[in-house]
This record gives structure tokens, sequence and C-alpha cells, in this order.
């Protein structure tokens, strides 16, 4: 009794200093990294370098500066004068440029984005690097009559940066997208039908379900189909809920990492209990004849919780359970169809 005991308690220490582990491991990456979408981190946000972001909404924010009113209030706005005039103008608030400068920056996400309507290119992007205390409003070719470098350069420095300067963003953005607005609508611009497409695609976007960034995970939903699947079968119900634990403190540790990151992980996970299993069936003393004539007396009820592999001694009489169960823990995007960017517009620091 006292070796169960003794057990028991080994085997709920591992698991407890093997999930503490994972979780000490995840809020260090986390704070290193400074990682935007971290629960365990809510200060400045540094923007990972080479990344370009595909825009899906009229504004981005990758640093949770405005707040949702805010967001809400700029994006109805610019649906509105989308659906009235044609032009499309878009905001994207990050930290960093990376190693961009915000030029580059801004014409790199224009053209991935494909701001503005095809055959017109009247697109507008507004960029600020709040980081970088820099700012870049990035215009078409169809509009850089209306809004040529000089205009733009003069929105940025009479309307933005005195207001970036006092720290209130909002109001910023604002100013500089009513001033874009206005000289847009001295022009006569090709008539737009875009009233229909901005009631399809804009009805919900806080509820729009992203599908592309679960593409990439399609070559290996296989393997871990089949993984879960043997961790039932080995271990159960309990060894299946440990794994899904253990998923979860993945995923946390990897959600700024690139796929190639996650895989290899993933796979070096996965040899590690398999490198474990092995060197515990090696310290293993029974005979095959002996865990067969275990095997065959299970209770149905007790493999389907704690796997095929479980063992029976370790129950005592009051149905205790010690450590002798072998568990293994184991869309679209929002664009006009334009993109034609000259580099046109202007850019300015605070």
């Amino acid at each position: 009794m006292n070796l169960l005991k003794t057990q028991m308690i080994r085997s709920i220490a591992i698991k407890i200093l093997f999930f503490a582990y994972l979780l000490v491991c995840t809020v260090g990456i986390h704070l290193k990294i400074g990682n935007s979408h971290s629960i365990f981190i809510i200060e400045e946000w540094k923007a990972e370098d080479q990344i370009i972001p595909l825009l899906r909404a009229p504004i981005t924010d990758a640093t949770s500066t405005l707040t949702k009113e805010q967001k809400t209030q700029l994006t109805n706005r610019l649906i509105s004068f989308e659906t009235e005039k044609g032009s499309q103008i878009a905001v994207l608030i990050v930290g960093s440029t990376g190693e961009w400068t915000i030029q580059e920056y801004a014409v790199k996400v224009f053209e991935k984005t494909k701001l503005g309507r095809k055959g017109i290119d009247d697109g507008i992007l507004i960029v600020v690097a709040i980081q970088d205390h820099q700012t870049k409003i990035e215009v078409g070719y169809g509009l850089e009559g209306t809004i040529p470098d000089v205009t733009a350069k003069r929105i940025i420095e009479e309307f933005m940066i005195p207001k970036f300067r006092e720290g209130n963003y909002f109001q910023g953005i604002s100013d500089g997208i009513d001033a874009i607005v206005a000289k847009i609508n001295e022009e006569e611009l090709p008539k737009t039908n875009i009233s229909r497409i901005a009631e399809e695609k804009f009805p919900a976007l806080e509820q729009k379900i992203d599908f592309d960034k679960y593409i990439v995970f399609m070559p290996v939903l296989i393997p871990v189909a089949i993984f879960a699947t043997a961790t039932l079968i080995v271990s159960g119900i309990v060894g299946l809920i440990i794994l899904i634990g253990v998923g979860i403190f993945f995923h946390l540790l990897t959600i700024s990492i690139s796929i190639i990151f996650k895989i290899c992980f993933a796979i070096l996970f996965i040899a590690f209990i398999l490198i474990m299993n092995k060197i515990k069936s090696k310290t293993t003393n029974k005979s095959k004849n002996v865990r067969k004539s275990k095997n065959a007396n299970k209770p149905f009820w007790r493999i389907i919780l704690f796997g095929y592999n479980y063992n029976s001694s370790a129950w005592s009489s009051s149905s205790s359970w010690g450590s002798s169960g072998s568990s293994s823990s184991g869309g679209s995007s929002w664009s006009g169809g334009g993109g034609s960017s000259g580099g046109g517009g202007a850019s300015g620091s605070w």
C-alpha cells in the first residue's frame, strides 16, 4: 500500500512539474519577444520583422492603441465613404516597421492588399508606426493628382502629428482621414457600385473567421489525429485530456512563431514522448504473458478511462489510482482589386 501511494504521489508530482515547466517556458518566450497576442504581456507591442500583413478591414490596429468604439467609429466612416465615393482608405497601426523604412513598408502593404478599385487604383493607406514615431500616407496612382506629395505632407504635419505628439492617436488619425476625404470629394471620380459589396463584406467584421490561417495546418492535421487516437487507445480519456492540455501550452508557446518552427517543435515533442515510452518499456521487467493475463482481467470502463496499458495492480480496494498507468502527454482580404502605388504620398515623424 505504501509503495502504491509513493508511486501515485511521484506520478502526480512529475505531471505538475512538467506543466509548470511548460508554463515557465511559455511566459519566458512571450516576455522575450513581446508578443502582442500574449496573455502574459500587455505592454508595448513590437512588430515582427519581415512580416507584411494582408489587411482585412478598413482599420487594422496591431497595437490595441484604439478602443473598440474608436475602431468601430472609424470603420463605419470609411465604409460609408467607400460606398458613396468608391475610393478605398485603410489605416494600419503597428509598433514598428522593422528593418524596412516606413515608405517601403507602406508600399508593400498597399500592393499586397490591393487597395483601390481595379483599373482606377484610387486607394489610400495610412500607416502609423508608434514606436518608430513615424507615419506615412501612401497614395494610389489614381489619386496622385488629387493628393500629391505636398498635400499629403501638409495633412500629416498639420492634422496628424500635433495630435500624435499629445498621445491622441485616434484624433490624429480621424483628422487625417477627414482631410483626405475632403480632398477626394473635390474631385470627380468614376461612379461606384459598391453598396451591395459593402453590405456583403462588412456586416460582421468582428465576427469574421479568418479561414486562411488554418489552411497551413492541413498537412499536419492527419498525423495529429492519428497521434490523438493512439493516445486515446493507449492512455484512455485521462491521457487524451493531458494531451489536450499540452496542446494548449504548445499553442501559447508558438503563437507568434512561423509554421516551420511549429512543426519542428511538434516533431521534437512527439519524439520525446516516444523516447520516454521506449525507456520505460526497457525498464519494465514484466513478461509479455504476465501483461496479457493482467490485460485480460481489466474492467472495460477502466480501459476506456485510463487506456489499455494502465497497471491494474496500482488500484487499491478503495479504487484509488497510482502512477503506473502510461498516459501520453503529449478568408479573403479587404481589397478592392487595385493595389498599384507609385510610391506617392508623404511621410512624417514626431
